[in-house]
């Protein structure tokens, strides 16, 4: 895999490896599958390997490069776009939505930065379920992996005030003292 500086790296994390368990398990056939915050591409590259039609998006340019060329040499077909969140997805549905979020409360001061800090006030969240109403059904999965170590209680405070709410699939241990949570995100009714 391609993985510049910068650019989020899959195999030093345990999020990803969690993210790509879970969705070894499911049936992605045929299913529209978009990947926020695509980094290089794995998680993309798994999915469309089990037959789904994926979209991946990344604000950093290096990532969509990255994305574009770990597609190539895997031989998968990817829609790469650079996108902040949704800003430039063409309107559409999908039938499963993955974010492996920026979570660290600091305004990000380069395109590399994007992959970890999600704004001195959550703004990534704000923004991310402020718009993502327009690309589900209410069939659509929405899947989310976070950290012990962000400010949970603050992020879900951001999505209940936009009428989303979080269910546990699971959690994991990922070092002495640190935990990963896998989430799926529903719309409130």
């Amino acid at each position: 895999m391609t993985v510049s500086p910068g650019v989020f790296h899959p195999g030093f994390f345990f999020s990803t490896r969690l993210v790509c368990k879970f969705l070894e398990t499911q049936n992605l056939e045929r299913r529209k599958f978009l990947e926020l915050g695509s980094g290089s591409g794995f998680l993309s590259i798994v999915a469309a390997r089990m037959g789904a039609l994926v979209t991946a998006c990344d604000i950093n340019p290096n990532a969509v490069n990255d994305t574009r060329l770990n597609a190539q040499s895997n031989k998968v077909h990817l829609d790469v776009i650079e996108s902040d969140l949704f800003n430039s997805i063409p309107q559409q549905t999908f039938d499963w939505i993955i974010i492996n979020p920026p979570y660290y409360p600091a305004d990000p001061k380069s395109d590399e930065q994007h992959a970890w800090y999600c704004g001195l006030h959550h703004q990534y969240f704000e923004k991310l379920f402020g718009s993502m109403n327009r690309y589900i059904t209410p069939e659509s999965k929405i899947l989310m992996v976070l950290s012990d170590v962000c400010d949970m209680e603050k992020i879900k405070a951001i999505a209940l005030q936009h009428h989303w709410t979080f269910d546990k699939i699971l959690e994991k241990n990922v070092w002495a003292d640190g935990k990963n949570y896998l989430f799926w995100i529903r719309a409130l009714e």
